[in-house]
């Protein structure tokens, strides 16, 4: 059940609207006092909700013996539902894209905060299927992403991108199909992960509250490279 939620919330499904829609997918047929018992959000609150999902078209109401009864979509048609968003995304890609190539930043620098945000930076990096370098695998990383983790590993290796990884010696960490590895001394690293691909440098922090710093620029990236290389010939294999 964790892991239904887990990804209803990815979804973009708010906490409460979950609970509502699995109450109605296993009965399919209740009226707001019944919901608001079952999931023990207040009326007022539930429909509100009840209303939020109606409006995103995920929900209905009908008149049963003069009273307004509730469904929701049924699992195959959640997944049309959202199939439906994703070609309507598809289809506008290649205007975003020249609204992109139109900008005139040349930096670009984001701070991504939690698990979450860490996951985001993860997906849209994993979407490139790009050659990487990274300095600092940790424990921590697999730690904090626990399954995820996995996921990641596993597109990796379908993809075939190629890792070349600097490792804290003595660490110990899931290595790649594509991988080649070197290992250094604790104290020449610093105390964050780093990820170099195409333009942009990833600085992953793994203390709380947990945050990446994604700078995308060719110059910067270009240095850290260099900086990469300078660590890869004193480190051992």
């Amino acid at each position: 059940m964790e892991k239904i939620k887990e990804v209803l919330k990815e979804l973009g499904i708010e906490k409460r609207e979950i609970e509502i829609y699995l109450t109605l997918i296993g009965e399919q047929d209740l009226t707001a006092l019944q919901i608001a018992k079952k999931t023990k959000i207040d009326r007022t609150t539930t429909y509100d909700i009840l209303e939020k999902l109606i409006n995103k078209g995920m929900a209905s109401s009908f008149i049963k013996n003069k009273t307004k009864h509730f469904r929701v979509l049924t699992p195959n048609n959640l997944l049309s539902y959202f199939k439906d968003k994703y070609y309507s995304l598809e289809s506008i890609v290649p205007s975003l894209n020249d609204l992109s190539k139109k900008s005139k930043e040349f930096v670009s620098c984001e701070l991504f905060q939690g698990k979450e945000g860490i996951k985001t930076v993860i997906k849209e990096f994993l979407e490139t299927k790009a050659n990487y370098k990274a300095i600092g695998i940790r424990k921590e990383y697999e730690e904090f992403l626990k399954f995820f983790t996995d996921q990641t590993i596993l597109k990796i290796n379908i993809s075939r991108m190629k890792e070349t990884a600097i490792v804290e010696k003595g660490s110990k960490f899931t290595e790649t199909k594509n991988g080649t590895y070197r290992f250094i001394n604790k104290k020449f690293l610093p105390p964050i992960s780093t990820l170099i691909y195409k333009n942009i440098v990833v600085f992953f922090i793994w203390k709380e509250p947990y945050f990446a710093i994604r700078i995308e620029n060719k110059d910067f990236a270009k240095l850290q490279d260099e900086y990469f290389n300078l660590l890869w010939k004193s480190a051992k294999k």
